[in-house]
C-alpha cells in the first residue's frame, strides 16, 4: 500500500562556483549531525507534502528513548490515514480501503527521520556542499546542496535547523532545476514530552486485514537460479540489488518477481511479469511528478522499471535487461 509519504526530499542546483575543501567538511559534518538529530531527537509537528499539483499535511509525532524509536504520522486531509513505526516495524492504516500492512522493513520514505540515513550512506554519489541560511518553521536553518555525480538521479536541497540539527525542508530537484517534490515543517516542537497515547492508532475498530511481511531471509539455490535469468546489463555507478520477492500477484493472477535496486539513497524497482491473454501493459515511457516508469516486452514477458529518478535511468535500465535460458 502507497501512503501518503513518497518521502525524498529536495535540491535545487545553486550551487557557489568555487567551494573550499573547509567548507565541503563542514557540510559533511552537518549531515552527519543530521543523521544523528533524526533517530536522537523528540519532538512533534505538522509538515507539508507537495507532488505537482498534489499537497498533503502531516502531523507527526516521533520519540527516541533506551527502547529505540516511536513515529506516528497522520494524514490530515484527504483521505484518513496513518503510519506507525516502531524501529523497524511499520503498520500503515488506511480505513477507506479497510486495510492494514505490516512490515519489518524500514519505513522506505520516512520523513524527516529516514532520509538523513539514507543521504549518509549514499554520499559517494553525490557530491554536498553548503548553501545559504533561512528561516523554516520560525527557525534559523542552514541549507545543504547536495548534487549527483551524474544525470542518472536526483539532487536535493535540505534545511537544517541550526540549533537541533533536525532536518525541517527538503526539496527534490531534477537535473533542469525544477523542483519536483517538497517536504516543509510548518511548526515543530523539539522541548516536548510526548505521551504514550499520541503514538496508538485512532483508527481502530475498523474492519481490517493485517499483512505482515518478515525480514528477507537468504535466497536458496533454486531462487537464486531463478533470479539469474533476468539481469540488468547497465546500472547506475553505486547501484546494487538490495531485495527480490516473487510475492506480489498481478491482477490476472500471474506471478509478478520484483527486484530492486538502489544507491542508498535513490532505488529502482523492475518487475517481470509473464504475459497473459487481453492483458494490457505499459509500453515505453511513462511518469507521476518524480516518479518514471519504462516498460518493454521480452521473452513473453512485461518488463516494467519503475523508480523515483529521471526518465532516462528507468529506460536505459530497461533497455539493458537480457534473459538467459538456463536449461541450454
Amino acid at each position: 500500500m502507497r501512503f501518503l509519504l513518497h518521502v525524498l526530499l529536495g535540491l535545487s542546483l545553486s550551487l557557489p562556483v568555487v567551494v573550499s575543501a573547509a567548507d565541503d567538511d563542514q557540510a559533511l559534518k552537518m549531515l552527519e549531525r543530521m543523521t544523528e538529530a533524526a533517530k536522537t531527537l523528540t519532538y512533534e509537528g505538522v509538515f507539508a507534502y507537495q507532488s505537482g499539483k498534489n499537497m498533503q499535511s502531516i502531523r507527526i509525532y516521533h520519540r527516541a528513548d533506551a527502547r529505540g524509536e516511536l513515529e506516528r504520522l497522520i494524514s490530515l486531509n484527504g483521505a484518513a490515514r496513518e503510519v506507525i513505526r516502531s524501529n523497524d516495524m511499520v503498520t500503515c492504516i488506511n480505513p477507506e480501503g479497510k486495510q492494514v500492512n505490516v512490515s519489518r522493513r524500514p519505513l522506505g520514505r520516512g520523513f524527516p527521520s529516514d532520509l538523513p540515513r539514507r543521504l549518509n550512506s549514499a554520499t559517494p554519489f553525490y557530491d554536498v556542499n553548503l548553501g545559504e541560511t533561512d528561516r523554516i518553521a520560525g527557525r534559523k536553518a542552514h541549507e545543504l546542496v547536495i548534487t549527483p555525480v551524474d544525470d542518472y538521479r536526483y539532487g536535493y536541497r535540505l534545511w537544517v535547523d541550526a540549533d537541533t540539527h533536525l532536518l525541517l525542508k527538503s526539496e527534490l530537484v531534477g537535473s533542469d532545476g525544477e523542483v519536483l517534490e517538497t517536504f516543509t515543517f510548518s511548526s515543530i516542537n523539539t522541548d516536548v514530552h510526548i505521551p504514550e497515547h499520541k503514538f496508538k492508532s485512532q483508527m481502530a475498530g475498523e474492519e481490517m486485514t493485517w499483512h505482515r511481511s518478515e525480514p528477507e531471509k537468504p535466497l536458496n539455490t533454486a531462487s537464486q537460479s531463478q533470479q539469474h535469468k533476468w539481469q540488468p546489463a547497465w546500472l547506475p555507478d553505486g547501484f546494487s540489488q538490495v531485495a527480490y520477492q516473487t510475492r506480489l500477484r498481478a491482477n490476472n493472477g500471474a506471478d509478478v518477481e520484483q527486484r530492486v535496486y538502489s544507491d542508498g539513497l535513490s532505488s529502482v524497482s523492475v518487475f517481470i511479469e509473464k504475459i497473459r491473454a487481453r492483458h494490457s501493459h505499459l509500453h515505453g515511457g511513462s511518469h507521476v511528478g518524480a516518479i518514471n516508469a519504462f516498460g518493454t516486452i521480452m521473452n513473453a514477458h512485461f518488463v516494467t522499471v519503475v523508480g523515483e529518478v529521471p526518465a532516462q535511468t528507468v529506460q536505459k535500465i530497461g533497455n539493458s535487461i537480457s534473459f538467459a535460458d538456463l536449461r541450454q
